[in-house]
């Protein structure tokens, strides 16, 4: 077994055509300037992602290190990350901002230690989004004293 295998699949994808795995895992630019996201090929990266072994260890250094970009770290985008870090700051008792504090192995000893992190993640955010739109209506409707012409 040479080096090459050892390396997760993103790596391999990388050192073979780095096209492909902007398009996987990154935002491409068109001529204008605009960033663009293939989501077929962003797919492929997810699912390549969600087989990989070094996953946690991924997604942990993306929320220690705070990286609030289009790319896709450990198949995670960011408000996925987001909410994910929501979540582990919730049970770590640490205000979301300071998770970058906490060191990127203790965020992977969390994530070991609860499997059901990626469920629990998604519950999770699914709730904060009712409950941001709920508040959203109420000042709506607070706010609306005049009438509509």
């Amino acid at each position: 077994m040479n080096g090459r295998d050892m390396m997760p699949a993103c790596a391999r994808i990388a050192a073979v055509d780095p096209a492909m795995a902007d398009r996987m895992w990154n935002t491409t630019t068109d001529d204008d300037g605009r960033d663009l996201v293939d989501e077929r090929m962003r797919a492929r990266g997810r699912m390549l992602c969600s087989a990989c072994p070094m996953r946690l260890d991924c997604i942990s250094r993306a929320i220690a290190n705070g990286w609030k970009d289009k790319a896709v770290y450990g198949g995670l985008d960011y408000p996925s990350r987001w909410a994910l870090a929501r979540l582990i700051a919730r049970d770590l008792h640490v205000d979301a901002p300071g998770l970058h504090r906490i060191p990127q192995n203790r965020l992977r000893d969390w994530l070991a230690a609860h499997p059901d992190w990626d469920e629990r993640m998604r519950r999770g955010g699914r709730d904060y989004w009712r409950l941001v739109k709920r508040r959203q209506r109420s000042r709506r409707e607070y706010t609306q004293d005049e009438p509509l012409l």
